[in-house]
C-alpha cells in the first residue's frame, strides 16, 4: 500500500461517516447544532480501525457497521467535548476552531458530551437487539471507555504527581487512548466472531498503536513541561527509540493476518504525522 492508495481509504470512511452524522440527530431540539459541531472534523481514525479491522477479518461493513463506527465516533467526540472544558484540560482551540464549550458555553459542552454519550450507546442498544453479533462488541466497548478504561486514564492524568515515572504514562495512555482503540479494533474481531488467541493479537496491536499515538503526540508538542509527556521523564531521541519499538511490537501482533495492509501502514502514518 502506498500514500495515496491508504489516504484515499481514509478519506472515503470519513465521508462514510461524515454523510450520516447530520441525520442522526433530530433538528428539532436545542443541542442539534452542537452536536454535529462535536463531531465535525476529524480524521475519523477510531471508525477507520473498526471498519479497516473488518476488511481484514473478511467482512464487507454493512450499513450497521458504519453506524457501530459513528458510535465510536461520538464517544471519541464526547470524552473531547468533557477534556477540554475549564474543569479538566481547559482547552480553548479543538482541530483548528473554538472548543465547543467556547463557542456554546460550558454548561452546553457539559450537556451535548452527556448526550453524545447516551445517543452512542442507544445506537448500539438498537444494533444489538437488530443482530446479536454486536453485543459483545458493544460491552467490550463500554468496558473500556468506563472508569474502568477510557475514563480512568483522565483520572490518573489529572491527579498524577509531579514527578511520574515511563510505567505511569504508559498506563494512562494505555487507558485514555489505547482503550478506545482497542474498542474499534477488537470490537470488529467480536462481531466476525474472531477465535480468542486472534482478539489477542488484535488487543496487543490496538495497545501499541495507541502507545505510540500519544508518544507522537507527546513529540509535536512546544509547551510540555507542565502536562503529562514523555519528554518529562527521557530525552526526544529515546523517545524515538522507544516509539520504533513499539510500532516494532505493532507490526509483529499482525504479521498473521492476511489484507492486513492498511492496518500496517497506519502505524507508520500516525507516527510520522504533525498534528
Amino acid at each position: 500500500m502506498n500514500s495515496t492508495e491508504f489516504k484515499e481509504i481514509l478519506a472515503e470512511n470519513k465521508k462514510l461517516i461524515d454523510s450520516i452524522v447530520s441525520q442522526t440527530f433530530d433538528k428539532s431540539y436545542r443541542l442539534y447544532e452542537p452536536l454535529v459541531y462535536a463531531l465535525d472534523s476529524g480524521k475519523r481514525i477510531r471508525a477507520n480501525l473498526y471498519l479497516e479491522t473488518l476488511r481484514m477479518l473478511g467482512k464487507s461493513p454493512t450499513s450497521d457497521d458504519i453506524l457501530f463506527a459513528l458510535s465510536l465516533e461520538m464517544i471519541h467526540a464526547y470524552s473531547l467535548v468533557h477534556d477540554d472544558l475549564p474543569a479538566m484540560d481547559d482547552d480553548n482551540v479543538r482541530r483548528g476552531k473554538a472548543s465547543l464549550h467556547i463557542k456554546f458555553g460550558e454548561d452546553i459542552g457539559i450537556l451535548t458530551g452527556d448526550a453524545l454519550l447516551n445517543e452512542a450507546s442507544t445506537l448500539l442498544f438498537e444494533l444489538s437487539l437488530k443482530d446479536s453479533s454486536y453485543i459483545k462488541a458493544s460491552k467490550y466497548l463500554f468496558d473500556h471507555t468506563g472508569y474502568k478504561g477510557m475514563i480512568e486514564g483522565q483520572v490518573l492524568d489529572l491527579r498524577r504527581d509531579n514527578i511520574y515515572d515511563k510505567s505511569y504514562l504508559l498506563n494512562v495512555y494505555d487507558k485514555k487512548t489505547a482503550d478506545l482503540f482497542k474498542a474499534s479494533i477488537v470490537g470488529a474481531g467480536l462481531v466476525c466472531n474472531l477465535a480468542d488467541e486472534k482478539i489477542v493479537k488484535l488487543c496487543d496491536y490496538a495497545y501499541n498503536l495507541g502507545l505510540a499515538y500519544q508518544i507522537q503526540d507527546d513529540l509535536l508538542e512546544d509547551a510540555y513541561k507542565d502536562e503529562l509527556n514523555i519528554l518529562n521523564i527521557m530525552n526526544n531521541d529515546e523517545a524515538r527509540e522507544l516509539l520504533d519499538k513499539i510500532n516494532l511490537f505493532a507490526k509483529n501482533t499482525i504479521k498473521e493476518f492476511s489484507d492486513n495492509d492498511f492496518l500496517l501502514y497506519l502505524i507508520d502514518y500516525l507516527s510520522v504525522r504533525e498534528d
